[in-house]
């Protein structure tokens, strides 16, 4: 009976010892967990390097400047309505206010100038078509279907371009009237208005 009693005293010494220490784990403050490195050793963090590239290139093809469209009527480069200056800048020629004339005018087969007004007349090379297609070789027929609005006169027929330029196109000057089989010799440009007499020369 004693030795039950004292069995029994320990088994509850040993149950509240038990408790006090479960206790004691539950209130207590957790340890700080131990890196895997040791404290003194830092990680370091690489930046990427930059790269400055310098890089030449060749301009093949630099900005060209720009070019002012001349939208007068014309044959090519040569245009109603230039003055003697314009018509050298584009190309040389052999006429100057200084050649013999009538003061006004100035002309050669390929141009007729007026101080004035410019250029009044501008003969189409010989293998020259017009926009639709009349040029030297083509008959009076064919003119007069291409330009509805083409009437007789002196040394051929004229066809209106617009407001301010006619087409003569010249036959043969030993005819005074022109058969529809006939042909255009000569195709010319000239400004309506002038004051040169030899503009269709």
């Amino acid at each position: 009976m004693g030795e039950i009693e004292m069995n029994s005293s320990v088994k509850l010494a040993l149950v509240v010892a038990v408790a006090v220490s479960g206790i004691a784990a539950c209130t207590s403050t957790p340890a700080p967990k131990q890196n895997s490195a040791p404290a003194t050793e830092s990680t370091s963090v690489t930046s990427p390097a930059v790269v400055t590239e310098v890089v030449t290139a060749t301009v093949t093809n630099p900005p060209q400047a720009v070019v002012k469209v001349d939208n007068r009527l014309g044959y090519g480069t040569v245009k109603l309505g230039m003055t003697l200056e314009e018509l050298n800048a584009v190309g040389p020629t052999q006429l100057s206010w200084n050649i013999p004339g009538d003061g006004v005018c100035v002309s050669d087969g390929k141009v007729a100038i007026s101080k004035k007004y410019g250029v009044v007349r501008i003969t189409l090379p010989a293998d020259a078509k017009t926009s639709r297609g009349i040029g030297v070789g083509s008959t009076f027929a064919e003119v007069k279907n291409a330009y509805q609005g083409a009437s007789e006169w002196r040394a051929g027929w004229s066809a209106p371009i617009d407001d301010s330029a006619s087409y003569a196109f010249i036959g043969s000057s030993q005819s005074d009237h022109f058969a529809d089989s006939d042909k255009v010799t000569l195709v010319q440009m000239y400004a309506l208005g002038n004051d040169c007499a030899m503009a269709h020369l």
